[in-house]
């Protein structure tokens, strides 16, 4: 039985991003979340700890209760039924992002960016652009307004579509827009919760202006032809998503 409806389908390729709630069993919740509290050199019963500690990644994307929250479950089934059964390569992992709360912060509205474009401090090689298909945000715990939630620019996958038919792949220094891409929405929720969002949709991390630490784990799905498509720039930018076309 099918995960998604056509209603959520539509939803993805109007908006370029979906949000299903509660898509991870408590088990692996629990399993995801202690494994990344055990990285950590905070004390997760010691919310001093936590603060001002800026944002970090950990580098245990492949462990299996990390890795498992998006490959292997309704939250990787979900994901083919977008872009289509056995199309995407299931070797991938989930790196966790921690965005550790600042409460004395303002906030304000972040920028966004494309993924895979070589900046001084991302680890993308200069002259190289790295590419996927489809992203999966996977929350651990509650993400509160202005809590650090990760934050997408909707539509943003259509306007970067029409550019790069118009544009090269490598022409987007930093991956950052030079022109308005309008209102962005932060994605809050709770342990369980994912977003999925077009490779092409402009993202980031949101300032975390709260108290509790922002877990999220990040895995990008890749089909499994990408390195002979990726320089295509169809008409129809949906030609390659065989749930969604």
């Amino acid at each position: 039985m099918p995960h998604l409806t056509n209603a959520d389908k539509e939803f993805f390729k109007e908006n370029g991003y979906l949000v299903v709630r509660g898509a991870l069993s408590q088990e692996q919740i629990d399993a995801a979340l202690d494994k990344v509290w055990d990285s950590l050199e905070e004390d997760r019963n010691d919310p001093e700890s936590w603060i001002k500690k800026g944002y970090r990644t950990a580098p245990i994307g492949g462990d299996d209760a990390i890795r498992g929250t998006i490959y292997g479950n309704n939250v990787f089934e979900m994901a083919e039924e977008m872009v289509g059964k056995g199309k995407l390569n299931t070797g991938g992992g989930a790196g966790p992002h921690i965005n550790f709360p600042d409460p004395e912060r303002e906030y304000r509205a972040p920028l966004g960016h494309l993924d895979g474009y070589h900046t001084p401090t991302n680890g993308v090689p200069k002259g190289v652009v790295g590419s996927f298909t489809l992203g999966a945000t996977v929350y651990i715990d509650t993400v509160e307004k202005h809590g650090g939630g990760f934050t997408i620019w909707p539509g943003s996958h259509k306007i970067w579509a029409e550019y790069f038919r118009h544009h090269d792949l490598d022409s987007l220094p930093g991956g950052v827009a030079p022109f308005d891409l309008g209102e962005c929405y932060e994605f809050t929720g709770e342990g369980g919760d994912v977003c999925f969002w077009h490779h092409q949709m402009s993202h980031t991390a949101g300032p975390n202006c709260g108290r509790n630490v922002r877990i999220a784990l990040i895995g990008r799905y890749r089909r499994n032809d990408l390195d002979d498509i990726k320089f295509d720039t169809p008409e129809d930018m949906w030609k390659y998503w065989e749930g969604i076309s």
